[in-house]
C-alpha cells in the first residue's frame, strides 16, 4: 500500500438544510419548489448541473414543469442520496420536488442543484427560501412562485435526528449542519488481511502498486444488492443503520466465504467514510464493511455494511461513522473477468480546532494518556460534542459533563462545547416553543416529553447545569447563559420539584434512574442523584447570579438538601453510602461534607480501590474526588493502573470502558459490567468514547496545579504537585492566552521550583502553604 496522504477537499458551496412539512400536520405528499436564475453571456451554464437528492419516500422531480426521471436504486432515499443530470441553460427556472412521507409522519427533502458558471460551481439548496405546499393539486408544479403555499420549514439539516447523515453525500454535505466540519482524504495506512475467496471455482485477487485491486469473484453472482425496506429509520438514526445491518449482513452470509476480500486498516480510530470509485468490469456488485476492530469486521452481526452495483468509472461513499478498518469484497461482474476498483480512500471528518493544551512529564506513560484523551475527545467533537463516534453520535449530557472539560483543557473550545449545551437546552424540561421555531426538532421528537428529563435521564439533566457551571468558568460567553437563563430555571424547578418537602431528599418519580452504567442499588443510586442534585441547587444559583437572575430559593433548597444527606447519610462521623465507589466519590464531590469529612470517607472507601469494573466516566469520578482530598500519589497511582494499562495495549483512542482481561482476540467479545447491565457490552462498547478523556483535565488540575476561580478564567488557583514525578510541565487554554506551567522536583534541603506565565488579564491564586513549600515564579505576558 502507499503511504497515507492528506489532501483538502473544497468546502465552501451553501450547506443544504432539510425543510420538512412539520409533523403536527401529517399529510401524504408535499410539493416543495423555488425558482432560481442563471448567469448568461461567457458565464453561462453549459449542458447540465446534478440535482442531488435525499428524501423521506418517494419522491418526483420537475424541472420548468418537465419531469425528471429518477434512476432507480435499491437503497431508499432516506438512505442514500441520488445524484440526478439535470439539463439547464441561462435565465430563470423553477425546480420542484414532490415527496411523500413513506410511512413515516411527515415528508422532508434534502436537496441541493449544483452547476458551473464559468470557472464557479453554483448552488441552490434546500433551506427556508424554498416554499412547500400539502397534497398540492394536479399540475401544482407549473403555478409555483414566490408566494405559493407557504415558506418551507428549514432546520439542522445534513445532520439532525431522527434520520441522521446519508450516505453518498456530497463531500461538502460532510460539513454537517453546522458547518464547521473540516475533511481530508487519506489512503488507508496498510492492507492487514486477503482473502482470495473460493479459488476452486474461479476467485481470485490480485494488488497493483499505487493500492487499486482485481478482484474475480465465484460464480453464482447475485442478481442484484438486497432491497432495503422504504421504512423510516424509527426512533434514532444509529438505531435505525443497527437493524438494516442485520438484514444486510444476513444476506451476505451467503458469499462472505466464497469472494474475495481485503481489509484494511486506516492506522487510527477515526470518524470518516470509505469512498469506492469502479474503474473497470462493471456493473459489478461490491460490499464496504467497517469496524473498531478485526473481529467486528468479520463477525458482528450489525457490523456496519453497504453493498451497492457500481458501472466503471461510478463512485460511492458510506456515510460518515466511527471505525478503524475497512473490508473490501466484490460478489458479482458483469463477465467472468472481474473487476478492478481504484485506491480505496477515506474521507475523516473533523472539527477544525487546534490542541493548544499540552502536558509532558518524566512518566511517558502519563504523556501518551495525555495526548490519548485530547485525540479521543477531538474524534467526538462532531455535530455537537458526540459520546462517540460509532455509537450513538449523540450528545449525551452525561459523558458531554467529561467530554466539553476535556475540550476547554485540550483545545480552549468554547463554539462546539456551548452549541452543545444549547442544543441540548431545547431537549430539557423547560417548555417547548412550536415545532416551527424548534432548532432541533429531530432530537425534540426522539427526547422530550413534556416537563421530562434531558436525554430522558434524571441525573442527566443535572449533569447539564454542572456543565454550564463549567462553561461559565472557562469563557467569556455569558451570552450563553444569560440566553439559557430562562432553560436554566425551568431546569432547577424541575429538579426541585423532586425533593420531598417531608424529608428534603430527591427522590426518583418518573424517568431512567440512571448512574452510568453503574452496578448500584437503587438505595445507592437514590443517594448518588439526592448528592449530584444538591450540588446543582448551588451551581444552579450562582449561575444566575452572574446574569443578574435571583436565585436565592435554590440557595435555601441546596441548605435543606444538604442537611438531609447528612442526616441521613452522614451518622457518627462515618458515611452511609454503602462501599460503592460511584456513591461515595459523589458525596466527596458534592460539597455536603467538610474537608476533613471527606478525606475521612475517601481513606475509607476510596483509598483501597478494590478490583471493581467500571466505566472511564466514574474512573475519572474517583480521580476527582482524589484531588479534592489531596491524593495525588494515590491519583497518580490510579491513572496508571486504570489507564496504563491501555496504553501499554496500544490503543489510538480509549475506549468508553477498559479491563486488561478484554485484551485477547476480540475486545468487543466480553461484557462491560456485571449485573443489570450486561447485556451493553460485546459490540456495543465503544472503542472511542469522549467520557473516557478525564485525564486531561485531572493531569492540568491535579499536577500542574491550575483551576479557573472565577467566570472567564480571570482568576485561577494555583496548587501543583509532582508526586513521583521528577519534572512536569504543560500549557492551559483560557479565553485570554494559555497559562504555561514549569514544574521541578527539589533535592536535598532544595524546594521544588514552579514557573509559571500568565496572561495579563488572569489573576493569579497562590495560597500561602504552595508558597512555603514551592519556589515559585509569575511572569504576566501580553497575549
Amino acid at each position: 500500500m502507499e503511504a497515507p496522504h492528506a489532501r483538502p477537499l473544497p468546502l465552501s458551496l451553501p450547506l443544504p438544510r432539510r425543510v420538512w412539512w412539520p409533523w403536527d400536520a401529517p399529510t401524504t405528499r408535499v410539493g416543495f419548489g423555488r425558482t432560481f436564475s442563471i448567469g448568461s453571456g461567457n458565464d453561462a451554464a453549459a449542458g447540465a448541473g446534478t440535482l442531488h437528492l435525499a428524501a423521506s419516500g418517494q419522491c418526483r422531480v420537475w424541472l420548468d414543469g418537465q419531469e425528471i426521471v429518477l434512476p432507480a436504486s435499491p437503497m431508499p432515499l432516506w438512505f442514500a442520496v441520488r445524484h440526478v443530470p439535470v439539463p439547464l441553460a441561462a435565465g430563470v427556472h423553477t425546480l420542484a420536488i414532490e415527496a411523500t412521507p413513506g410511512v413515516n409522519r411527515c415528508p422532508f427533502l434534502l436537496a441541493c442543484l449544483d452547476w458551473q458558471e464559468g470557472i464557479e460551481t453554483r448552488r441552490i439548496a434546500t433551506d427556508a427560501d424554498w416554499r412547500m405546499i400539502a397534497e398540492p393539486s394536479e399540475g401544482w408544479q407549473d403555478a409555483l412562485d414566490g408566494t405559493s403555499g407557504r415558506t418551507a420549514w428549514a432546520f439542522e439539516g445534513v445532520w439532525a435526528e431522527p434520520w441522521g447523515m446519508p450516505a453518498n453525500a456530497p463531500d461538502d454535505w460532510c460539513r454537517l449542519s453546522t458547518g464547521w466540519q473540516e475533511m481530508t482524504e487519506t489512503r488507508p495506512a496498510r492492507l492487514v488481511h486477503v482473502h482470495e475467496g473460493l479459488t476452486a471455482g474461479g476467485a481470485s485477487l490480485q494488488a497493483f502498486a499505487g493500492g487499486a485491486f482485481a478482484f474475480v469473484p465465484p460464480r453464482p453472482f447475485p442478481e442484484a444488492p438486497p432491497t432495503i425496506a422504504p421504512e423510516p429509520p424509527g426512533n434514532l438514526w444509529h438505531r435505525a443503520r443497527q437493524n438494516i445491518n442485520a438484514v444486510v449482513n444476513s444476506w451476505l452470509e451467503l458469499y462472505e466465504a466464497r469472494c474475495p476480500h481485503i481489509v484494511l486498516d486506516t492506522g487510527a480510530e477515526t470518524f470518516a467514510r470509505v469512498h469506492v470509485q469502479l474503474r473497470s468490469g462493471g456493473p459489478a456488485i461490491l460490499a464496504f464493511t467497517t469496524g473498531e476492530s478485526l473481529p467486528e469486521v468479520d463477525r458482528y452481526a450489525r457490523r456496519v455494511t453497504d453493498i451497492v452495483s457500481l458501472s466503471d468509472g461510478e463512485t460511492y461513499a458510506t456515510y460518515p461513522h466511527g471505525f478503524r478498518y475497512v473490508k473490501v469484497m466484490v460478489l458479482g461482474a458483469a463477465d467472468d473477468t472481474g473487476v478492478v476498483i481504484e485506491p480505496v480512500t477515506v474521507q475523516h471528518v473533523r472539527y477544525p480546532v487546534t490542541r493548544v493544551g499540552s502536558f509532558a512529564c518524566s512518566d511517558p506513560a502519563l504523556d501518551t494518556i495525555w495526548a490519548l484523551a485530547a485525540e479521543t475527545v477531538h474524534v467526538c467533537m462532531q455535530n455537537e460534542v458526540w459520546d462517540g463516534p460509532k455509537r450513538d453520535q449523540l450528545p449525551w449530557m452525561g459523558d458531554l459533563y467529561v467530554e466539553n472539560l476535556a475540550a476547554f483543557h485540550a483545545f480552549g473550545d468554547a463554539r462546539l462545547t456551548g452549541r452543545s449545551l444549547v442544543v441540548l437546552a431545547e431537549i430539557g424540561p423547560a417548555p417547548s416553543p412550536p415545532v416551527e421555531q424548534q432548532a432541533n426538532p429531530g432530537l425534540v421528537a426522539s427526547w422530550k416529553a413534556p416537563g421530562g428529563d434531558m436525554n430522558t435521564i434524571p441525573s442527566y439533566t443535572m449533569w447539564w447545569v454542572v456543565g454550564l457551571a463549567d462553561f461559565l468558568m472557562y469563557t467569556t460567553d455569558t451570552g450563553t447563559i444569560t440566553a439559557l437563563a430562562d432553560a436554566l430555571i425551568a431546569t432547577l424547578d424541575h429538579i426541585a420539584a423532586h425533593v420531598n418537602a417531608d424529608d428534603g431528599l430527591w427522590h426518583h418519580d418518573i424517568g431512567w434512574d440512571y448512574v452510568d452504567w453503574a452496578p448500584i442499588s437503587p438505595a445507592e443510586r437514590a443517594a448518588f442523584c439526592h448528592l449530584l442534585a444538591t450540588q446543582v441547587m448551588t451551581l444552579g444559583a450562582h449561575l444566575l447570579a452572574t446574569v443578574a437572575r435571583d436565585g436565592t430559593r435554590y440557595v435555601d433548597l441546596a441548605a435543606q438538601m444538604r442537611e438531609a444527606a447528612r442526616r441521613v447519610w452522614w451518622r457518627h462521623g462515618a458515611g452511609q453510602f454503602g462501599n460503592s465507589h460511584h456513591v461515595n466519590a459523589m458525596a466527596i464531590r458534592s460539597g455536603v461534607l467538610s474537608d476533613g469529612e471527606a478525606a475521612t470517607l475517601f481513606a475509607r472507601t476510596l483509598a483501597p480501590d478494590p478490583p471493581v469494573l467500571m466505566t472511564y466516566w466514574h474512573r475519572y469520578a474517583d480521580l476527582d474526588a482524589a484531588a479534592r482530598v489531596g491524593e495525588i500519589d494515590w491519583g497518580l497511582a490510579y491513572l496508571r493502573r486504570h489507564w496504563g494499562q491501555a496504553v501499554q495495549a496500544g490503543m489510538t483512542t480509549l475506549w468508553e470502558a477498559f479491563d486488561p482481561a478484554w485484551l485477547g482476540e476480540d475486545p468487543h467479545a466480553i461484557s462491560m459490567i456485571g449485573d443489570e447491565y450486561a447485556q451493553y457490552g460485546g459490540y456495543r462498547t465503544s472503542l472511542c468514547h469522549g467520557w473516557s478523556a478525564g485525564p486531561a483535565v485531572w493531569l492540568h488540575t491535579a499536577i500542574l496545579g491550575v483551576r479557573p476561580a472565577a467566570p472567564g478564567f480571570a482568576a485561577f488557583t494555583f496548587m501543583p504537585h509532582l508526586g513521583d514525578l521528577t519534572w512536569a510541565h504543560g500549557t492551559i487554554p483560557t479565553p485570554h492566552g494559555p497559562i504555561t506551567v514549569s514544574l521541578t522536583a527539589g533535592s536535598g534541603d532544595t524546594k521544588p521550583t514552579a514557573t509559571l506565565t500568565v496572561p495579563l488579564d488572569i489573576a493569579a491564586t497562590i495560597p500561602d502553604a504552595v508558597r512555603a513549600a514551592w519556589d515559585v515564579t509569575v511572569t504576566s505576558s501580553r497575549q
